[in-house]
């Protein structure tokens, strides 16, 4: 494994997802299922071409000892549409007697979408979820953009966070939703989210009947957890 590589396992590892999110629960959980899956990268082209990183998916969970699932790709390259390196991306969960929860988590470097268009030195997505006598929450904390651009705009530097759901027009390409979140569950006795780093979508105008047609899609950093009964 080369320097590059373990920095990503390294990140990972400082999450706190080799060990899971809820280490050291025990007993019987309050809450009867526990749901992740990540992964770093997706393409789905005009041009018909189709891929995706290595996508890690969370097993069952069954009594206290959790489960856990990771997977990591060295690239995906798909010519015009995205360049990207390091994929790395993991997923955890267990039921405990006093909280249950799931954590997943997927990341990527050196990312180049639409040659150029937006390029990012680090993309990070995070989420878990939880639920406890007190309820359940989801939650994107630690989800991050490091150098992101936008036709050569800087948005972010460092670490910083960004709004969920920012949508920003890509003129003659179609939009991007950045740190794209979509929630489940009802707050108390279940609750899921997941989150799309970066969700370009690609549109063209016209057709027979007009109008925009969405036409392919983009994704870097995806990651979903769940917890419920």
């Amino acid at each position: 494994m080369n320097g590059n590589s373990m920095h990503w396992v390294n990140r990972l590892a400082a999450l706190g997802l080799v060990v899971g999110l809820v280490a050291g629960l025990a007993g019987v959980g309050n809450a009867q299922s526990v749901g992740g899956q990540a992964y770093s990268t997706y393409v789905n082209t005009p041009l018909g071409y189709s891929g995706q990183s290595p996508l890690a998916v969370l097993p069952a969970v069954s009594g206290t000892d959790g489960a856990m699932a990771d997977a990591e790709g060295s690239a995906l390259n798909v010519a015009g549409a995205l360049s990207s390196d390091f994929l790395n991306s993991i997923t955890s969960g267990e039921i405990g007697a006093a909280e249950t929860g799931a954590q997943s988590t997927a990341s990527a470097a050196s990312v180049n979408i639409l040659n150029g268009l937006i390029t990012a030195d680090e993309v990070v997505a995070n989420v878990m979820s939880s639920a406890s006598q007190g309820g359940a929450f989801s939650s994107a904390d630690g989800s991050t953009f490091t150098n992101l651009a936008i036709a050569g705009v800087g948005s972010l530097s460092g670490d910083s966070p960004i709004a969920p759901n920012m949508n920003i027009s890509l003129p003659g390409v179609g939009y991007v939703v950045l740190n794209e979140q979509v929630p489940s569950g009802d707050g108390v006795s279940s609750s899921g989210l997941t989150v799309n780093m970066i969700h370009a979508y690609l549109q063209s105008a016209g057709g027979l009947l007009g109008g925009v047609t969405n036409t392919g899609e983009i994704v870097v950093g995806s990651a979903s957890s769940a917890v419920g009964q």
